[in-house]
């Protein structure tokens, strides 16, 4: 059985009908893992969600750059600004936001998720109540040298560049991603299932410039204080391919 051997549902939308699972045929990703005082990141994340302390007094916030290729919903760029988090709501093992037998990874709460096309931002913001805008999007990745950026609508200022060279890395099985989303009164858990490697390394010569402009993209950046200091981690790799389904109910406001 293929990997996109699936059963889609349709889903309207304001720019037309999307079958769930999206698929993901060919995309190409850069994240860049920081740790964050947990302070840092007040008035991100909703009510309904906390940060996770992924080390003591640490909370995870990753920037990530994606590229789709080809995708059931068209070619586009995206770009997110997530921070590790758990459903207020949920008690026992699951309010640590872990799902180790889901992903290695922590669920993110995604704060910000620029991208390129109208048909993207529709279906990500009516289905997941992901926070999306449409902007100018750059992404180059090659052999570990990476340069993108995201733009004011008008293309006029540049809003963020992650670029640099990530260190010597190790490829590895791409994990599955997992956000956390409100959306018509309820907290979505996302289960992005992922196939492919990617590289995990250093940060290496990366750094992410942050200019200041008032913009809630530039904002939020500055407020995590992400410019001041290098990733924990890169995960970049090319090749990818992914299923995007509906989000389950994690509980109801």
């Amino acid at each position: 059985m293929s990997y996109f051997d699936v059963a889609q549902s349709p889903v309207p939308t304001s720019q037309g009908e999307v079958g769930l699972p999206i698929l993901y045929y060919n995309s190409a990703s850069v994240i860049a893992s920081f740790l964050v005082d947990p302070a840092l990141t007040a008035g991100l994340l909703p009510e309904d969600l906390a940060a996770t302390s992924v080390l003591p007094g640490k909370t995870l916030v990753s920037v990530a750059f994606f590229q789709y290729i080809d995708s059931s919903v068209g070619p586009y760029h995206e770009m997110g600004l997530a921070i590790a988090a758990h459903a207020r709501a949920e008690r026992g093992f699951a309010a640590t936001a872990w799902q180790p037998l889901r992903s290695p990874l922590p669920s993110m709460h995604i704060v910000d998720l620029p991208v390129t096309t109208a048909m993207a931002n529709a279906a990500g913001r009516e289905i997941w109540g992901y926070p999306k805008i449409v902007v100018p999007i750059d992404f180059q990745l090659r052999a570990g040298a990476i340069d993108c950026a995201v733009h004011t609508s008008d293309a006029s200022h540049r809003l963020c560049r992650l670029h640099g060279r990530a260190g010597v890395g190790l490829p590895l099985r791409a994990p599955n991603l997992i956000t956390l989303s409100c959306h018509q009164g309820r907290v979505l858990r996302t289960l992005i299932d992922m196939r492919g490697r990617v590289i995990h390394a250093g940060a290496g010569s990366l750094r992410l410039d942050c200019p200041v402009y008032d913009h809630p993209l530039s904002a939020h950046l500055r407020q995590l204080e992400l410019h001041t200091r290098a990733p924990l981690l890169v995960q970049y790799g090319q090749g990818l391919q992914a299923l995007l389904p509906a989000g389950e109910v994690v509980s109801h406001r």
